[in-house]
């Protein structure tokens, strides 16, 4: 079995969505061979959002990061799959990043109500419930941040 991670966001625990997202994978023979909640601190989340941080350079973004997560709690989640593209296919169910933009098939689409533009507007982050490495290697060191 090939796995990867995930973790349901503050906004998507706070709307009572985590039986929903997670019977989502579950329907689609997702195994959940870890998952614990978490109380998120600052070291943590900036750890996790490092490369984001660099690349878009800024420290509203930084602080933005800091206000949604932290002392809030997560979901984190190693989701284990028979297929091997695990990863890309998590993606692809998750949905779109900006919710407005999502297919109404995935979970964002089903669930989302927030939008990139309101997001930006409000001088916040997006609220898109949940989080999905983009690729094996993120995988493997997003599980050992948030697992070990």
């Amino acid at each position: 079995m090939k796995s990867t991670f995930i973790f349901l966001k503050p906004d998507a625990l706070k709307r009572g969505l985590k039986e929903a997202i997670l019977k989502y994978f579950t329907d689609r023979d997702f195994h959940i061979a870890r998952k614990q909640e978490v109380t998120v601190d600052a070291q943590t989340i900036l750890s996790h959002y490092q490369e984001v941080i660099e690349r878009i350079g800024s420290e509203d973004f930084r602080q933005g990061v800091l206000r949604e997560f932290v002392n809030e709690t997560i979901v984190a989640m190693e989701l284990k799959h028979t297929r091997e593209d695990v990863v890309a296919w998590v993606r692809d169910l998750i949905g779109a990043t900006d919710p407005a933009k999502a297919r109404p098939d995935t979970i964002r689409g089903m669930y989302g109500e927030d939008s990139m533009e309101q997001a930006r507007l409000d001088n916040r982050m997006l609220r898109n419930l949940i989080h999905a490495s983009d690729s094996d290697e993120n995988a493997i060191q997003e599980l050992k941040l948030w697992f070990e």
